[in-house]
C-alpha cells in the first residue's frame, strides 16, 4: 500500500486505470448498500477520453468474469470517489449502459447475477433513488426482458393484514404517491421547517397551507383538507405524538378516518421519527402496532392498501426490521422493482365475534410428586406444606363476556400462545354465557389480565368510533311487532353492515334475532316469528325516513303503492274513512328526496326558533284535482295557486284536519273515471293565530320583535279545523289517496 498526492494531471491519468474485482454472482440484477472486496489490477489505456476509458475498463472487467467462468459479480459505481472525482451521475450512466450492453449480447456466458454496490456513507438517498429508477426503467429494452428481476435490500416489503388489507413499507418520497389519501405531519404553526410538511405543501399549493393556518386542531385529531394540486383525494394532517401509545392511537384514527371517508388507499410517513422525534425503532413499533390493531379490530370495507413511505435509508431499514418482528413470515412478501404492484381486492370483514373455543384446554395438566420420608407424619406434613405453598401461588380468574367480546381472532391467537407458555388451564365458565375460567400460577394470570387490560379498551374505543361513524351514514331497520319500522341499535347496525350475524342481532327491546341477509329477514329465536329487514344508505345532506323504501343511487322520486294488507296502508285508510264514507282504490307513498330535504330543513328552523314548543308537525289533508297531482308529487305544494278554491283565512296553502272537508268535490274534483284524490300531508303548524283573507304572510307574534312571526294561521283559535301556511317547504305530500 502506498500514499500519493493527486494533482489534476494525476487524476486524469488515473481515470485510465480500471480494475477487475474478485466477487460473488447469479443472472439477476441486484443493488446492495454493503461494501465489497475489490482486488485492483491496473489496465492502462492511453489516448482515450475519460468516459471511453471508464467504459472500456468496465467491459474488460465483465469479459474477464466470463473468461474465468464466474456466475456473479459485484460492481461499485466507479469514478465519483475522492480520488477520481468523476461526476457520479455520469459514472453511473456509463456503468448501467455497459451492463445492459453486456446483458443484451451473446457473450454473457455463465455470468447471471450482477450486484451494484452503493455505500450509504458515500452516497445520498437521492443517489440511490436515481440509480434504482434508472435501472427499473431499463430492465426491458424494445419490449424484451434484459434481466429477469431487479432486486435491492431496499425493496418494498408487504404484509397481508386482517381482512386482506395490504401493508406496504416503501423506500421513497411521499410526494410521489398517488393514493386516495396522504398523511402530512405538522405542528400547524411552522410549515416550512419539517421536511415532510414542506414537501407536501410545496405540491399541494398555498390554498392548503392557508387552511392549516386557520385550523384549530387538538392533539391526536385528524384534520382533513382538499388536496389542492396534490394527486390524491384528500390530505390528512396530524400532529406528531410524543410517546408510543399516542402514536398507536393516532394511526388507528387515521385508518378509521380513511375507512369512514371511503378511501381505498393511504400513504403515511414516518410519524414522529424525524430528527427531533422519537427513536425510529420506537416510532416503527408504535405505527405498526397501530396498524395491526386497527386492521384487526375494524371491519374495513373500503380501505385495502396502507403504504408507509420512508425517505431515509436508516428509517426504512428500521421499519423493515420491525415489520419482520411484528408479523409472522407467512404474511410477509418482498416486492422487487420489476414486479407490478396491484391494489388488493376487497375482502370480507373479519368477524368481531371471535371463537373462544380455541382457548379451551383439552385436558387438565397434572404434575406428579413423589414424597419420601422417615415416617407417615413427615410425608403428610410435607404434602400439606407443598399444597399450601402451591395454592398460595395459584389463582383462578373468571373473565366475563364483556371482558372478551371486543377481542379479534388475532388477539385470541396471542392469548392462546400466552396461555400455553404459562401453562394455564382454560375452560368455559358457564355454558352459553361467553365467559372463560382461567386457572394457574398468579404470574400467568396477571399477564392475561394485563393483556386484556391493554387490548380491550383500545378495541372497544375503536369499535365505538366505528359504530358511531356508520350510524350517521347507514341505517338498518327491522319491521316491529306493530307494523312500524324501527331503527336497530348501533351494535346490530354494524354487525349487519359487516355481515357478522352468525350469533344473531339484538334489537332495542333486547330481543335476539337470527338473520338471513339473502332474504333480508330476521327470525325471533324464542318464538320463531319472522319479520323484515331494511337498509338505508343516507346521502351527505339527507337522512332517509325509516318508513321509506330503499331508493336506488341517484333516484330522487319514488312512488310506492302500499299493499292493502300492510299495517301502514290500514293505518292511513282507517284515519281517512273515519270521516269519508267512500271506497279507497289505492294509497301511494311519495318519496321525493328534494322536497323532503327542504321540508326537514324548514322543520329544524322552526324547531330552533320555537324552542320546546317545537315545529308542531301534524298530518292534515289537502284535496285537489287529478291534473294537479303529478305537479304536487314532483314539485310540492305551491301557494301561487292560492285563491283557486278559497282565501277566507289568508293567501296561502290550505290543509284540513278532517279528510271529509278535503274530499268534497269542491276541492277534490271528480275525474272522468269517477275517482277523486286527496293528499295526506305533513304540515308544520308551529305557533298559529287567527287568519283573515287579507293576509299574505303570518302576522308578527311580538310587535317589538320584527323578525318573530307566527308560523301559520287557522280558521279559529280554539279547536282549529283548517290550517294555512305561507311557505311552500312547510308542507310535504306524504301519501296520495285515490278513492271513489
Amino acid at each position: 500500500m502506498y500514499k500519493d498526492v493527486f494533482t489534476e494531471k494525476n487524476r486524469k491519468a488515473l481515470l485510465r486505470k480500471l480494475h477487475p474485482f474478485s466477487v460473488s454472482w447469479d443472472r439477476d440484477l441486484t443493488m446492495s448498500r454493503t461494501s465489497s472486496l475489490c482486488n485492483l489490477k491496473p489496465i492502462y489505456q492511453p489516448y482515450t477520453s475519460q468516459s471511453q476509458a471508464l467504459s472500456n475498463g468496465l467491459k474488460r472487467c465483465l469479459d474477464l468474469c466470463v473468461q474465468h467462468g464466474c456466475s456473479s459479480v459485484a460492481l461499485p459505481v466507479i469514478g465519483p470517489g475522492v480520488a477520481l472525482q468523476y461526476p457520479w451521475r455520469k459514472a453511473f450512466q456509463i456503468l448501467s449502459e455497459k451492463i445492459f450492453q453486456f446483458a443484451s449480447s451473446s457473450s454473457s456466458g455463465s455470468l447471471s447475477n450482477i450486484n451494484i454496490v452503493i455505500k450509504p456513507d458515500h452516497y445520498s438517498e437521492e443517489c440511490y433513488h436515481d440509480v434504482y429508477q434508472h435501472l427499473k426503467l431499463k430492465i426491458k429494452q424494445g419490449g424484451q426482458e434484459i434481466f429477469r428481476s431487479l432486486t435491492s435490500d431496499l425493496d418494498d416489503i408487504i404484509a397481508t393484514m386482517g381482512g386482506g388489507v395490504k401493508l406496504q413499507v416503501v423506500f421513497g418520497d411521499i410526494i410521489n404517491e398517488t393514493t386516495d389519501a396522504v398523511v402530512n405531519t405538522t405542528d400547524f404553526i411552522n410549515f416550512h421547517t419539517d421536511g415532510t410538511c414542506r414537501n407536501i405543501l410545496s405540491v399541494a399549493g398555498p390554498n392548503v397551507e392557508a387552511l392549516l393556518k386557520t385550523a384549530k386542531v387538538n392533539q391526536g385529531d385528524v384534520f382533513r383538507t382538499p388536496p389542492g394540486s396534490f394527486p390524491c383525494k384528500a390530505i390528512l394532517h396530524v400532529s406528531e405524538a410524543k410517546d408510543a401509545g399516542a402514536i398507536e392511537q393516532l394511526v388507528c384514527r387515521i385508518i378509521q378516518h380513511c375507512e369512514s371517508s371511503g378511501y381505498r388507499s393511504v400513504a403515511i410517513p414516518a410519524i414522529s421519527a424525524g430528527a427531533d422525534g422519537l427513536d425510529p425503532g420506537v416510532a416503527a413499533h408504535a405505527i405498526l402496532q397501530g396498524i395491526k390493531t386497527a386492521t384487526s379490530s375494524l371491519s374495513l370495507l373500503c380501505l385495502t392498501s396502507i403504504r408507509l413511505v420512508l425517505i431515509k435509508i436508516k428509517v426504512f431499514s428500521t421499519f423493515k426490521k420491525q415489520m419482520m418482528q411484528t408479523f409472522p413470515p407467512a404474511v410477509i412478501d418482498t416486492v422487487s422493482g420489476s414486479q407490478l404492484l396491484r391494489l388488493p381486492q376487497q375482502q370480507s370483514p373479519v368477524s368481531v365475534n371471535p371463537d373462544l373455543s380455541i382457548l379451551h384446554s383439552s385436558s387438565s395438566q397434572q404434575s406428579i410428586f413423589l414424597f419420601v420420608g422417615r415416617c407417615r407424619k413427615d410425608v403428610n406434613d410435607a404434602m400439606v406444606e407443598l399444597k399450601n405453598l402451591y395454592q398460595a401461588h395459584c389463582s383462578t380468574k373468571i373473565f366475563t363476556k364483556d371482558n372478551l367480546e371486543d377481542l379479534t381472532q388475532d388477539d385470541l391467537k396471542d392469548l392462546k400462545q400466552l396461555v400455553e407458555t404459562e401453562g394455564l388451564y382454560v375452560k368455559e365458565d358457564q355454558p352459553g354465557r361467553g365467559g372463560l375460567m382461567v386457572s394457574g400460577l398468579k404470574d400467568g394470570i396477571n399477564q392475561v389480565m394485563q393483556m386484556l387490560h391493554t387490548t380491550t379498551p383500545l378495541r372497544r374505543e375503536m369499535r365505538v368510533r366505528e359504530e358511531d361513524d356508520l350510524y350517521s351514514r347507514v341505517t338498518w331497520c327491522i319491521l316491529g311487532l306493530h307494523g312500524s319500522w324501527e331503527r336497530l341499535p348501533k351494535t346490530a347496525n354494524l354487525n349487519l353492515e359487516c355481515t357478522n350475524v352468525t350469533k344473531g342481532i339484538v334489537d332495542t327491546q333486547g330481543i335476539l334475532w337470527s338473520v338471513d341477509l339473502r332474504k333480508m329477514e330476521a327470525k325471533r329465536q324464542v318464538t320463531g316469528g319472522t319479520t323484515k329487514l331494511k337498509r338505508h344508505e343516507h346521502l351527505p345532506d339527507f337522512t332517509f325516513p325509516l318508513y321509506w323504501d330503499t331508493m336506488a343511487v341517484g333516484e330522487s322520486l319514488k312512488v310506492v303503492a302500499l299493499q292493502p294488507s300492510s299495517v301502514e296502508y290500514r293505518t292511513v285508510e282507517q284515519k281517512f274513512t273515519q270521516t269519508v264514507h267512500k271506497t279507497v282504490i289505492k294509497i301511494e307513498r311519495l318519496q321525493n328526496v328534494y322536497l323532503r330535504c327542504a321540508y326537514d330543513a324548514r322543520k329544524n328552523h322552526i324547531s330552533e326558533k320555537n324552542g320546546q314548543d317545537g315545529a308542531g308537525e301534524k298530518l292534515l289533508y289537502h284535496g285537489t284535482s287529478q291534473d294537479t297531482c303529478e305537479s304536487i308529487k314532483k314539485n310540492g305544494f305551491d301557494r301561487g295557486f292560492s285563491g283557486k278554491n278559497a282565501t277566507s283565512f289568508g293567501q296561502g296553502t290550505y290543509f284540513a284536519v278532517k279528510a271529509s272537508y278535503s274530499a268534497c268535490s269542491t276541492y277534490s274534483q271528480i275525474a272522468d273515471d269517477g275517482s277523486q284524490a286527496v293528499f295526506v300531508a305533513r304540515v308544520l303548524t308551529g305557533f298559529y293565530t287567527q287568519g283573515n283573507s287579507s293576509m299574505r304572510v303570518p302576522p308578527r307574534r311580538d310587535s317589538y320583535q320584527s323578525h318573530d312571526y307566527y308560523d301559520s294561521v287557522v280558521d279559529r283559535i280554539d279547536n282549529p279545523s283548517m290550517y294555512v301556511v305561507f311557505h311552500d317547504n312547510q308542507a310535504y305530500p306524504d301519501y296520495l289517496i285515490t278513492f271513489c
